[in-house]
């Protein structure tokens, strides 16, 4: 087929078209379309902040790498302000914060309360044997104090003039009892109430003459407990001889303080140890508790039966009982773990179950005493109703960076808490201030130096596991322990009190874990928790000196530790074998 310039020309005209038109219809849209999805990305992006899991101070305008640990950031909780008592937080967060619930239950609060006490003499197992009238003692035959003895046994003899007349008396009457029964019967009496036994009388009687030397015997089984005479020593009428105890039967005494006094009533099981015989365990029930209390020791003092047939327990043994406590009515109870203390403010976390996207919200709480692992909850939860006991922290910080309530900011919504942690060196009043500690005032020096030197065995023992020496750090931690018996459970009084023996009950738990841990990491484990427990008493009643405040945030799998330090430079004693500067300084304490 033949074709003409003319239909050339046309059949390019249209190609030309064409392509014009395509390119107008397709290059320009999409050139149009990425531009739109471009800046729309740009939007996006630039409302959205990224921050880490583990340092939530860190806010970032897009993805990248946290400039503190390194790890991958993630979008930050969403902070649409819906009140100033809840937040929305991504499921990034929280998964990568390990955040766990668990719910409120209703339970009868138990307690296991640890007692000192000691073994002593039942008191109702006490004879005396008393000199009935005036004498000289003659022929000693029981002379030291713990001699065993049987009912009847000679102790000593006495002579004594009134007990001669009384004989003559009493041989005259028996000659004449036919005609003088009363007479006869009248002397017997009177021996009789001088407690001679029968046969006593009876040898009088057959001998025929008066004896000299009368036989003071035994009235009981038992140990002497007190011996009061000696050979030829006068007594006097009245006068207490000797003390016999029959220890078949024992009490159990221990002592209670003030703040258990609630928790215990009669008909509670003890089990008690001595410190002879630990691998034994004794079993008694509380059938005394006296009514009044100690105000030296701020204590009361219970009491419990306790069979001896073995003559295995002693008086004045001291032994160490656990009272196994239980209340009588059902309470709300949360995990220690769940549980924000702040001195004057208690607060939990609670997870919103009827929310579609996983929200928190912070509340308030009225807390009762501790039992086991669990807080008993006096108002501000319900039953079932989900709280944090995993990453309650984690959630407080976002609570706080999005200016919410929460345990260091009681205004939310004006500002006046900012973005992340203020990580500056601060002293000891104004971190007790931010963080709502409010330290005691009334702390005397001589604890403070006490307590100084309880840290500074602390601190021996930090940098022992940053050698990655468990001897070395079991060793520093039985010095702490020694520090803290320096101070007693009982070295403060007034408002401090009960902070202290608090605190002091939680600090020597977790140091006589570290001492009797197996391997390093065991230790490691017991010093986080005790590193917490001490944080706050360094922030309640204060030291002599500086210490660091230090975290990592990458202990424990990434779920963080804090410790205290004598140098301001971080050595990990947690990761000490791979990250050994990692972490920050929180706050210098002074």
């Amino acid at each position: 087929m033949n074709i003409t310039k003319t239909q050339i020309l046309t059949y390019t005209t249209i190609l030309l078209a064409g392509i014009i038109l395509g390119w107008l219809i397709f290059g320009g849209t999409h050139d149009h379309d990425d531009h739109a999805g471009h800046d729309h990305a740009s939007a996006e992006s630039a409302d959205e902040v990224w921050t880490c899991s583990m340092h939530p101070s860190v806010r970032e305008d897009g993805p990248g790498s946290c400039p503190i640990c390194g790890m991958d950031l993630i979008p930050a909780a969403s902070h649409e302000r819906e009140d100033d008592f809840s937040m929305v937080m991504t499921e990034a967060s929280i998964r990568l914060a390990n955040i766990q619930t668990a719910p409120v239950i209703r339970d009868l609060p138990k307690k296991e309360i640890t007692l000192p006490g000691r073994i002593a003499v039942d008191e109702r197992r006490i004879s005396y044997v008393t000199a009935h009238f005036e004498g000289r003692i003659h022929d000693v035959k029981i002379d030291f104090t713990g001699a065993p003895i049987r009912k009847g046994e000679v102790m000593a003899t006495i002579y004594s003039q009134e007990v001669v007349s009384a004989q003559r008396e009493l041989l005259e009457a028996h000659r004449n009892r036919e005609r003088s029964p009363g007479m006869y019967d009248s002397a017997v009496r009177k021996f009789k109430l001088w407690e001679f036994t029968d046969e006593q009388i009876q040898q009088i009687i057959d001998r025929g003459e008066v004896q000299t030397h009368m036989e003071i015997l035994s009235p009981v089984d038992g140990y002497v407990m007190v011996r009061n005479v000696v050979d030829d020593q006068h007594v006097m009428e009245g006068s207490v001889i000797y003390e016999v105890a029959n220890l078949d039967h024992l009490w159990v005494t221990l002592e209670a303080y003030e703040e258990d006094i609630e928790w215990i009533s009669t008909g509670d099981s003890i089990e008690f140890k001595t410190r002879s015989n630990p691998g034994r365990t004794y079993e008694a029930i509380v059938d005394y508790i006296d009514p009044t209390f100690n105000p030296e020791k701020r204590t009361i003092r219970l009491r419990a039966d306790i069979s001896n047939s073995d003559n295995r327990l002693r008086p004045d043994m001291l032994v160490t009982g656990v009272l196994s406590a239980e209340q009588s009515e059902e309470k709300l109870m949360v995990p220690v773990s769940s549980v924000l203390w702040t001195g004057p403010r208690s607060l939990v976390y609670v997870k919103d179950t009827d929310a579609e996207t996983p929200r928190f919200m912070v509340r308030e709480v009225d807390l009762g005493p501790r039992s086991g692992d669990y807080y008993v909850i006096e108002g501000g939860v319900e039953e079932d109703e989900e709280v944090v006991f995993n990453g309650a922290f984690r959630v407080d910080s976002e609570f706080q960076l999005a200016d919410r309530f929460s345990m260091m900011n009681r205004e939310p919504g004006t500002g006046a808490v900012p973005a992340g942690h203020d990580h500056g060196t601060m002293d000891h009043d104004d971190h007790a201030d931010e963080m709502d500690i409010e330290p005691f005032d009334d702390v005397p020096e001589d604890f403070r130096s006490k307590l100084t030197a309880a840290i500074e065995a602390y601190i021996t023992g930090k940098d022992a596991l940053v050698e990655s020496d468990l001897s070395g750090a079991q060793s520093g931690f039985n010095a702490f322990i020694d520090k803290l018996n320096e101070i007693g459970e009982h070295g403060l009084s007034g408002d401090g009190h009960m902070a202290w023996m608090e605190s002091w009950s939680a600090l020597m738990e977790h140091a006589e874990g570290i001492t009797a841990a197996d391997d390093i990491e065991e230790a490691r484990t017991h010093f986080r928790h005790l590193s917490d427990d001490l944080i706050k008493a360094v922030q309640l009643f204060g030291i002599e000196g500086v210490v660091y405040h230090q975290y990592c945030p990458m202990a424990f799998d990434d779920e963080g530790a804090y410790w205290l330090s004598s140098e301001e430079q971080i050595q990990n004693p947690y990761l000490p074998e791979t990250m050994l500067g990692c972490g920050e300084v929180i706050e210098s304490i002074e």
